[in-house]
């Protein structure tokens, strides 16, 4: 039986594609490619490039740099300045200060707290991604306690035991935990290695990779999310 359900953060509770099609566009508006396969290019080195920052083996600059340029070159498009990456990087990071939350999660989040215990766990700098979980006012629903960052604890996404670092915290078992994320290498994989129920949150409508990992539940936009949570949520007060 599940009792409580964890949450990711980036492109799971809110549109993070907007603030990075808006930077693109206002420093590279002649940009010829397929936005979201660019996008989709970009997130994926997520985990590598904090890694490499956290190591100490990036700047800062040195991560923006590399990382839009290699979604640019995966894409065959021209590398871009330092200066350029560099502005991007902080356009994109501006626009993340004016997010919101998905269309429909407010409303269950508000039925989801009276039925379970909440959590996030996130990729990323510790700060940043307290910034995005107060900029969508997260705290409403989920204390402090209840956040998992990967650079807080030495962990990360996929790697099951920073889920297993949330059912101590919890006090839970692997079975009563269910975790909504987007990215099916990350967020179902580590989630499901870890024993727990996983959601797929595929609102960008990406092809299921070949591999053992099965989602629970699978939804393709926010409206749908927020009916299989409320559906969560009506099971709990059947029980």
């Amino acid at each position: 039986m599940i009792k409580a359900v964890v949450f990711d953060v980036d492109d799971t509770l809110y549109d993070q594609r907007a603030p990075f099609v808006a930077a693109l566009k206002s420093l590279m508006p002649t940009v010829d490619a397929d936005i979201n396969q660019l996008f989709q290019a970009y997130r994926c080195q997520s985990a590598s490039v904090y890694a490499k920052v956290a190591a100490g083996h990036w700047s800062h600059e040195e991560m923006a740099v590399k990382r839009l340029n290699h979604a640019l070159h995966q894409q065959g498009l021209a590398p871009v300045s330092t200066e350029t990456a560099v502005d991007f990087e902080r356009a994109y990071a501006t626009g993340l200060q004016r997010i919101q939350l998905f269309p429909g999660l407010p409303t269950a989040l508000d039925q989801l707290k009276d039925q379970f215990q909440l959590g996030i766990i996130t990729n990323g700098k510790t700060q940043h991604q307290l910034d995005k979980v107060m900029q969508l006012q997260m705290h409403r629903w989920i204390d402090r306690e209840a956040i998992i960052t990967s650079e807080e604890v030495g962990l990360a996404k996929p790697d099951p035991q920073i889920f297993t670092l949330m059912n101590h915290r919890l006090n839970l078992r692997a079975s009563e935990v269910a975790y909504v994320g987007d990215c099916y290498g990350m967020d179902v994989k580590g989630a499901k290695q870890a024993g727990w129920h996983a959601f797929w949150f595929n609102h960008r409508n990406l092809e299921t990779p070949d591999g053992d990992w099965i989602p629970d539940q699978t939804v393709g936009d926010s409206l749908e999310l927020q009916d299989l949570l409320l559906a969560l949520t009506a099971v709990a007060e059947c029980s």
